[in-house]
């Protein structure tokens, strides 16, 4: 149990370490960000590395509470989690490999294809980014139920101050109750 959980947050590591500097590097090296992908054209370049920033920090919050992931997930899921994961981080660092290669070569990146290029020797290639599409939309349904544990520790926290600030309002209001009955014997007390 342990195991799985402990795989899934080095794997969450890794993958911030290498979609960080992502971006930066698509735009420098002539990509377009804003260009659309995914099935229904759902995300741009820039908004699928912006999606798996999200997930990754989402996921490392979720994990933190070790007994609520594990109540949460069976050990499929999160064997099927962390390996949509494993797909999420090799398409980063493939895309990261080729980038650095076609980087020091003569290309033309392809304005009609998101995140494909034509080399010089009339081969064409594409950035493995693409293919975290795929593994996002995996690993959407089990982060949909993993945010209910984030969602419920909000409430369970908005519970607690709510409580709090009744409780001191309560004994505020108490405490008002005891000088109204105090003035009174401490008026008696001055008249003698």
């Amino acid at each position: 149990m342990a195991k799985s959980i402990a795989s899934i947050n080095s794997l969450l590591v890794n993958i911030k370490t290498a979609n960080n500097p992502l971006l930066i590097t698509l735009q420098q090296q002539g990509f377009d960000i804003q260009a659309s992908l995914g099935s229904e054209q759902e995300y741009s370049v820039k908004t699928l590395i912006n999606a798996i920033n999200n997930l990754a920090i989402q996921l490392l919050t979720v994990t933190a509470d070790r007994e609520q992931f594990i109540q949460r997930t069976s050990f499929v899921e999160r064997i099927e989690i962390e390996s949509c994961l494993k797909g999420i981080l090799t398409c980063l660092q493939q895309t990261t490999q080729t980038l650095s290669e076609i980087h020091s070569t003569d290309y033309q990146c392809d304005d009609k294809q998101t995140l494909f290029y034509d080399l010089a020797d009339g081969s064409r290639g594409y950035l493995k980014l693409l293919d975290a599409v795929h593994f996002i939309e995996l690993i959407k349904p089990y982060f949909r139920i993993l945010e209910n544990i984030t969602t419920q520790k909000r409430i369970h926290a908005l519970s607690s101050i709510l409580e709090t600030v009744l409780s001191k309002a309560e004994l505020a209001e108490a405490e008002k109750g005891n000088e109204i009955n105090l003035q009174p014997e401490q008026a008696l007390k001055f008249s003698q």
